[in-house]
């Protein structure tokens, strides 16, 4: 049995050496690293390109992204000086019509300053209003106090002669 196996073995090897020609593997192992530094140099062309396109980009990027920065901060200092304006005008319009509610420059400048944003036009009506009120109510409660004085309307001559007949009773008691 033995010498059926060396058989089937050279048997085998004949037909495969036989079957295959003789191969240059020198050549095929050139015609391979000729290959290969063709593809080496073309992946390190296209990866210097890419390279190439990335810091274009990142240049464009950073030059957009400054132009970009520049413009916030523009638009924050716009921002500021349109609320401070704002701001300002809410005061001004505040102390007009407290100055026209009857208080004096400088009350009114120091309540406008501290006023909260928002007040209606109707609360400086009502303070008007309010405020009239009281002095309507404060003289006649002096003009109670003082009879004989009037509300501005001349003495005419009887009314003159009266009150200085009026002034002597009270002198000798007679009143």
């Amino acid at each position: 049995m033995a010498d059926e196996i060396k058989n089937t073995e050279v048997a085998v090897e004949t037909q495969e050496t036989a079957a295959t020609p003789e191969v240059d593997y020198k050549a095929e192992y050139e015609k391979l690293l000729a290959e290969q530094k063709k593809l080496k140099d073309a992946t390190d062309k296209a990866c210097n390109e890419a390279a190439n396109f990335k810091k274009q980009l990142r240049e464009k990027q950073t030059e957009q992204e400054r132009l970009d920065a520049e413009k916030a901060e523009k638009d924050a200092e716009i921002q500021a000086e349109l609320e401070k304006y704002r701001a300002e005008s809410r005061i001004n319009g505040y102390k007009t019509k407290l100055l026209e509610c009857g208080y004096d420059l400088d009350t009114a400048s120091a309540m406008a300053a501290e006023l909260p944003e928002g007040i209606s036009d109707d609360f400086f009506a009502k303070q008007k209003a309010f405020n009239e009120t009281r002095e309507k109510n404060i003289e006649a409660e002096l003009l109670k106090k003082q009879p004989g004085l009037s509300k501005g309307a001349s003495l005419s001559v009887a009314d003159a002669e009266k009150a200085e007949m009026d002034k002597l009773r009270g002198y000798f008691g007679l009143k």
